[in-house]
């Protein structure tokens, strides 16, 4: 009795196990550009002055006078959250790291819309790192 119960379980558990491998490998949208953008809160000069206040250089940057340009891509989720960060651009000496901190950081934006649904969109940020 015993094995036929152990033989019903790990027979339902190999089923199972493929169906959900199935339904995870279903792909989402995320458009280049849509209708209407996303948007932080307030706008670009907000977006701007939030990067400015919680921006910290880091330490082995300042101390080699490390400089450049930096770019982030990441989604923003319709329902305004940011997901899936990823610096193009890098410049070295921690800078990258503490510009993927303070993305994780952002609130909630104004999400993307396309023939009026909110839609996942990639969004392309350029940050510069100068004394």
């Amino acid at each position: 009795m015993k094995r036929i119960l152990l033989f019903l379980l790990l027979t339902g558990t190999c089923y199972a196990a493929p169906a959900q491998q199935a339904t995870s490998a279903v792909q989402r949208e995320v458009l280049t550009t849509a209708e209407q953008m996303p948007e932080f809160p307030g706008g670009n000069a907000a977006l701007y002055k939030f990067l400015k206040k919680n921006i910290k250089y880091p330490k082995k940057a300042r101390r080699e006078k490390t400089e450049g340009k930096l770019v982030v891509r990441f989604v923003v989720e319709p329902d305004g959250s940011l997901s899936n960060p990823v610096v193009v651009d890098k410049v070295g000496n921690g800078c990258e790291e503490e510009l993927l901190r303070v993305i994780r950081k952002m609130p909630r934006w104004n999400p993307g819309r396309e023939q009026g649904a909110f839609v996942a969109v990639y969004y392309t940020l350029p940050i510069s790192f100068s004394f």
